[in-house]
């Protein structure tokens, strides 16, 4: 799904109800909102559908409502088929979607970009968000190779945090209700966004009536272009 809009209306609009709701929804239990299984089929199946990027394949990870990793999948044929490294930056993604949605208002990792960026006039009012909130990889890399992406992954139930500020992260919903967070990584930032968007969809975990947590394609206003970007699902302007 493309959309057109001007500017970063979308994401400026998300951000707002981020950092000027005041009012603390009601407590939720924590419930890992799909199986591995279910992830590693709609992951499958999302990565197979994009043609965005470098066709590489991915790591997903989706956390609960409360952060902590809940199931971890990849796309490819084993664990090192895709970039080891982007297994953790996909749960700081998951983390970092998960940890800036609210009811009703969804924040993708893509639509941080263009608010944590330097300038020449002291940066954006986001600018350090990166560095706030840092990854625990004490647990990321304990067992075997043959153990990532499994339901015996060393990161299930812990809460690595983490904060990632470009594309491949979601929020993840039942209605107007966040639900958990959903990362994506392993190819161009436009396609892990991409792939991802396509991903919550197979898994009817996006916000309802409509997902406004879109990537904004922009030089200075905006997410950065990537190879092979065209067809980018979940995008607004350009």
């Amino acid at each position: 799904m493309r959309i057109k809009s001007t500017g970063w209306t979308f994401a400026f609009a998300a951000l707002v109800g981020v950092f000027c709701i005041t009012t603390a929804a009601p407590s939720r239990a924590a419930e890992c909102p799909v199986s591995g299984a279910d992830l590693k089929k709609a992951l499958v199946k999302a990565a197979e559908e994009d043609t965005t990027g470098l066709n590489n394949n991915y790591w997903g990870v989706v956390v609960d409502r409360s952060g902590s990793i809940c199931a971890v999948a990849y796309s490819g044929k084993k664990a090192d088929s895709q970039w080891l490294l982007s297994r953790q930056i996909a749960a700081a993604k998951a983390f970092t979607a998960n940890g800036l949605s609210l009811d009703g208002a969804p924040v993708a990792t893509a639509s941080l970009y263009p608010w944590v960026q330097g300038s020449p006039s002291g940066g954006n009012p986001l600018f350090g968000l990166a560095f706030g909130n840092p990854l625990d990889a004490s647990a990321i890399y304990d067992g075997g190779l043959g153990k990532y992406g499994t339901d015996k992954d060393p990161m299930l139930g812990k809460r690595l945090g983490g904060t990632i500020t470009f594309g491949g992260g979601l929020g993840l919903y039942k209605g107007t209700v966040p639900v958990g967070g959903l990362g994506l990584s392993g190819d161009t930032a436009c396609a892990d966004h991409s792939t991802a968007w396509r991903t919550r969809i197979k898994l009817k975990l996006a916000p309802a009536p409509f997902a406004l947590d879109f990537l904004t394609f922009g030089d200075v206003n905006g997410h950065p272009h990537c190879p092979n970007d065209a067809g980018t699902q979940g995008v607004a302007g350009d």
